[in-house]
């Protein structure tokens, strides 16, 4: 029912074990859903079968709206040219008007897919721009189909063809249609501004030749002959027939390759050569992949000259991985690219290039603003490394740097940790395999907890937060991941930089109030402009630092700490955007969102206002019975828990009211200060007073309710191990003051709730008590098993954002269902047979996952 909705924009069934019988099932989903934008379908095992249908369906996904109007323009009887109205229809486009990104890699498409897909799927289509086949058994005679299309003209701007083995003949095949249409393009845009330059010098003259019509008429249509003329000289005159189309507005709505991916297609010395010649050329490929292509420093040094002579060439990524180059190649390499203005990442890791190519690297870092710089697996030495460090210390630009699989002894560690003192930009550094000693693993740790203008964000090789101990930083951070520690050590000096500028402020202050007399104005003039130093703080100032930021922090220890996990690169998987849902729909308002099961009427489900060819009849019972496996995230389904149906249909009933509550707050921004809040009250325990300090005079919000009119809850005085929290150093930590929404809302009373019992009033003491149970340590969590377990694989994967949403979900649920109740104790206790319990709220949110 949901792949028939019409309103899905994405599809996501990768590792989903489909094959060919599910072919049709994918194919019904392309022709239904026009808005379709994304269709990711990675690591299965559709093969040539299920390429062909999908090939089918995005040829025909516009189809029928072309046959109506042909039919409503050819109904007039016997006429004949309107007969033949429909005929000329049908030959135009009619590819699926939205899909752009189509994701089958891995998939076992050989060449007849490949040949299907590239005449039916992207022959002259304007829509599709990434087409992701890599890891298939695509051969020549496939990458040859797809030169054939591109040369005529697509709408292609990245290819992924990684490890396919389509040798020299297709990757020559290719780059010949990439030259030639780009060098196309490049002469239709060249003829379209020497159009409009002809018609701009045309107004120019008529203009002025009119100018002098009075003197024209004068001499008896002397001027007339004169315009005409200038119109002849100009070749713009009537009656020429270059009132048509010129070429640019032919190709209108076709692109150039911008993306292109080659590793391990087995192209060789005579594919590289193909590839130098196009780049001679080109200007449009701005990401280039020959990895794993046994390519030699001859290769590299063709190469290198073509991008020296195509100063144009708009290139920002060139990955050489898994090569045979040598210092040699590099030099070549370098040179050509010296003083770039476009170049951002290169990798040349699992190579020959040893201390000579990283000392040329380190050069190249002073002319180029390279980002990433992979030098991985090269048998570099303290020589290369002390280079690369030297560089690096007085880079701005570089943001990712690679070093795995060098040996890094003693002194090579120390020039790692000087530059990671100095520099303020890098976020990832990779130390992996680099057979780093304790010595030169606390050498690299204090470098890094020195800086205190660090931007590390990942660090891999060793474990960060065991060696940052021995060297004085609290003890609990043994046992952090790197990304926490990271972390504790950017907040431990944004947190000392307030506190500096803070007694600066007050004594200026102090200053201000003074006598004349005694002020001092050259204090005052020091005072504004000290900054802090650049390079290493000294260890007692580390120390000092580290041991007030922990105290900031209270119990909440490591797990307030964890990050976000860091996005890849969409070259390095898949061209998609990397999300769990596994379909997304669009809303009439333009909202994207996951969609919801029973929202619609059945009816809806088979009724649309665009017109789609009809379903395949074809498609199996088998294929009908994997929609549930396939609409699961993650491809996991939830174990299910026997409940009466009694439960089930209040439990239903209440979602149908407050689903779009809480759809809503999986859309509400992610806030570190709501998380903190939460984290903390479901995992204090649920006693009797707790539920009323957070119940008391909280109204549960209804299912129209407008989730972004909640007033921001006023600061609560911590108790405890929380009396010594800093609000500027939360405020720090969760990226800046933010207004509690919904969801944080309801708890704003639960902070003080662990030492402080809220005063009963007269009038409250004379009313009945609430259904109160006896009193219990256990956590709130431990009330939502699966839930906990959910929440806590989310934290240790560094997915902070998803647990925020079902701690949200749950503190709503909490809120509006239990009211008058306490859901946190024993089942048994309870006192009203269809009250709801704390097993209700979890198979909610769990179906609901």
């Amino acid at each position: 029912d949901i792949l028939r909705r019409g309103t899905l924009v994405m599809i996501n069934f990768s590792q989903r074990n489909l094959g060919s019988n599910d072919a049709p099932l994918i194919r019904s989903a392309i022709l239904t859903n026009p808005q379709l934008a994304v269709l990711k379908l990675g690591y299965n095992n559709l093969g040539n079968v299920g390429a062909n249908l999908i090939a089918e369906a995005i040829h025909v996904g516009g189809g029928l709206i072309m046959r109506r109007s042909g039919s409503v323009g050819g109904g007039n009887g016997g006429d004949s040219q309107s007969q033949q109205l429909p005929l000329q229809q049908q030959q135009q486009y009619r590819h699926h008007p939205s899909l752009s990104v189509l994701d089958l890699g891995f998939n076992n498409v050989g060449d007849e897919g490949c040949t299907s897909l590239a005449n039916l799927a992207v022959a002259r289509n304007p829509s599709l721009a990434t087409l992701y086949l890599s890891g298939n058994a695509v051969r020549e005679a496939g990458a040859l189909a797809l030169a054939d299309v591109i040369a005529a003209g697509c709408g292609l701007t990245s290819l992924h063809l990684t490890a396919n083995r389509i040798c020299a003949k297709g990757v020559k095949g290719l780059m010949r249609s990439i030259a030639e249409f780009d060098v196309t393009m490049q002469m239709a845009q060249q003829d379209r501004e020497n159009r409009m330059a002809l018609e701009e010098e045309k107004k120019k003259r008529v203009m002025k030749s009119n100018n002098g019509n009075h003197t024209a008429r004068g001499r008896g249509g002397e001027g007339g002959e004169e315009q005409d003329a200038i119109l002849d000289s100009l070749e713009l005159g009537d009656g020429d027939g270059d009132d048509g189309p010129d070429d640019f507005a032919r190709l209108s709505g076709f692109k150039c390759i911008k993306e292109l991916h080659l590793g391990g297609t087995n192209m060789e010395s005579t594919g590289c050569l193909s590839v130098s010649n196009m780049l001679l050329t080109n200007l449009s490929l701005r990401v280039l992949c020959l990895s794993d292509n046994g390519l030699n420093d001859q290769d590299l040094s063709l190469f290198s000259q073509s991008i020296s002579r195509n100063r144009q060439l708009p290139l920002e990524t060139l990955r050489l991985s898994f090569n045979k180059l040598t210092c040699v190649g590099v030099e070549t390499l370098m040179n050509a690219i010296w003083g770039s203005k476009t170049l951002r990442e290169i990798k040349l890791d699992n190579n020959q290039i040893r201390d000579r190519g990283a000392q040329l690297a380190a050069v190249v870092l002073t002319s180029v603003e390279l980002e990433v710089l992979d030098m991985g697996f090269n048998r570099l030495t303290i020589v290369g490394i002390k280079a690369l460090m030297k560089s690096l210390a007085e880079n701005c630009s570089l943001l990712t740097l690679t070093l795995s699989g060098n040996v890094l002894d003693t002194n090579a560690s120390k020039a790692v940790s000087y530059a990671l003192a100095y520099n303020k930009t890098i976020q990832k550094l990779y130390v992996d395999h680099c057979s780093l000693s304790y010595a030169a693993q606390r050498h690299i740790a204090a470098g890094i907890v020195s800086n205190s203008k660090l931007a590390l964000r990942v660090m891999s090789g060793f474990p960060l937060g065991a060696i940052s101990v021995t060297l004085g930083l609290p003890g609990a951070m043994e046992n952090w991941t790197n990304e926490q520690v990271l972390k504790f050590i950017r907040v431990m000096w944004d947190r000392t930089r307030h506190e500096r500028e803070d007694a600066s402020s007050g004594e200026m202050t102090s200053t201000i109030g003074a006598p004349e007399a005694s002020v001092n104005p050259t204090s005052v003039n020091t005072t504004d402009k000290e900054e802090p130093k650049s390079g290493p703080s000294d260890p007692a100032t580390v120390v000092a630092a580290a041991k007030g930021a922990f105290e900031a922090l209270g119990d909440a220890g490591g797990a307030l700490l964890l990050t976000e996990e860091p996005q890849r690169a969409i070259s390095d998987t898949s061209p998609m955007v990397s999300s769990d849902a596994v379909m997304l729909e669009k809303t009439p308002s333009g909202t994207v969102r996951v969609p919801s099961l029973n929202e619609y009427p059945h009816e809806h489900f088979h009724t649309s206002n665009h017109e789609t060819a009809p379903l395949d009849t074809s498609v199996s019972h088998a294929s009908h019975a994997s929609v549930d496996s396939l609409c699961t995230a993650n491809g996991k389904s939830c174990p299910e828990t026997p409940v009466d149906p009694e439960a089930k249909k209040r439990n239903m009933e209440w979602l149908r009211l407050h689903y779009r509550s809480l759809n809503e707050i999986i859309q509400l921004p992610y806030v570190y200060a709501d998380l903190l809040q939460l984290y903390r009250y479901f995992y204090s325990s649920g006693e009797v007073d707790d539920e009323d300090s957070v119940h008391d005079g909280m109204p549960p919000p209804g299912p129209g309710f407008n989730l972004g009119t909640a007033p921001s809850p006023t600061p609560q005085k911590m108790s405890g191990l929380q009396r010594k929290i800093s609000y500027r150093g939360l405020d720090i930590i969760a990226g800046g003051k933010s207004s509690m929404t919904i969801p944080s809302s309801n708890f704003s009373h639960a902070s003080e709730s662990s030492s402080k019992r809220r005063p009963m009033s007269e009038d409250e003491s004379m009313q009945p008590p609430a259904n109160k149970r006896a009193r219990s340590g256990k956590p709130r969590i431990d009330y939502f098993p699966r839930l906990k377990a959910l929440v806590e694989s989310c934290l240790s994967s560094s997915k902070q954002t998803k647990a925020l949403i079902l701690l949200r979900q749950l503190k709503f649920v909490e809120t509006t269902m239990f009211q008058g109740s306490n859901p946190y104790c024993d089942q048994s206790l309870q006192v009203e047979p269809n009250e709801p319990t704390a097993l209700d709220a979890e198979i909610i949110l769990i179906d609901m996952i």
